[in-house]
């Protein structure tokens, strides 16, 4: 029988490369991997951002659409718009009192501060034909019927921004709704004109991994018979 041959040092040294290309090979995974995870979390990073700021927009529109028919007028007695805090709506707007609803924003943050929530009024459309109802001497004719948006927190404790009718007969509008503000001349400091409201919105999501994303919007509408 022959005699095993020695491993030569040529060998050993090919081994030797083999288990330095497999150590770089396992490194290049890891980073491989690292980045493809870095990607995967900047999209779905930016994938919230876009849908934070879409469904802010979205809102806006609606909110605008609703507004711009209405009015400063007194119905009944009452004097529309009324605003109120957190869901704190009294006498007259009682009907649109809400529990207020639950926060993630602390001191400092941007969307920190209370919600100042709306009630409004509609010109009348009895006849259902899409356009107001005006009476005799030609003066427009208003609805009884209080409208408001309102931020309320769902059972799965998220916020959802939502239109009533008289108190009930909600209408979600936005999700993930931190904080919502509708000023006036006088709530604003003077800094809104007379007979218009500003509407500022700010939305907050916190993502799987505990990041924070935010957008905001804001507009000025005149009100009907501005």
């Amino acid at each position: 029988m022959r005699a095993p041959r020695p491993i030569s040092r040529r060998s050993a040294f090919t081994l030797l490369e083999l288990m330095i290309a497999v150590s770089l090979l396992l490194l290049l995974v890891g980073v491989l991997s690292q980045s493809l995870r870095s990607l995967a979390r900047g999209t779905t990073y930016a994938d919230i951002d876009a849908e934070l700021r879409g469904s802010g927009q979205r809102a806006m529109r609606a909110i605008l659409k609703s507004l711009k028919p209405s009015g400063t007028t007194t119905v009944g007695g009452i004097a529309f718009p009324g605003l109120f805090l957190d869901g704190d709506a009294q006498g007259a707007y009682s009907t649109s009192a809400h529990p207020a609803a639950m926060k993630s924003a602390v001191a400092g943050d941007p969307d920190f501060g209370p919600n100042r929530e709306i009630v409004f009024v509609q010109p009348a459309d009895a006849d259902a034909d899409g356009r107001p109802d005006i009476d005799a001497a030609g003066r427009l004719v208003w609805s009884g019927d209080q409208q408001s948006y309102v931020v309320v927190t769902r059972r799965d404790g998220v916020n959802v921004l939502e239109r009533r009718t008289n108190g009930g007969a909600a209408k979600p509008i936005a999700s993930h709704v931190e904080r919502i503000t509708f000023d006036d001349n006088a709530s604003s400091g003077f800094e809104v004109p007379l007979r218009s409201i500003r509407i500022r919105i700010w939305l907050r999501k916190t993502d799987e991994t505990g990041a924070v994303h935010r957008a905001f919007t804001e507009s000025v509408v005149k009100l009907r018979n501005a």
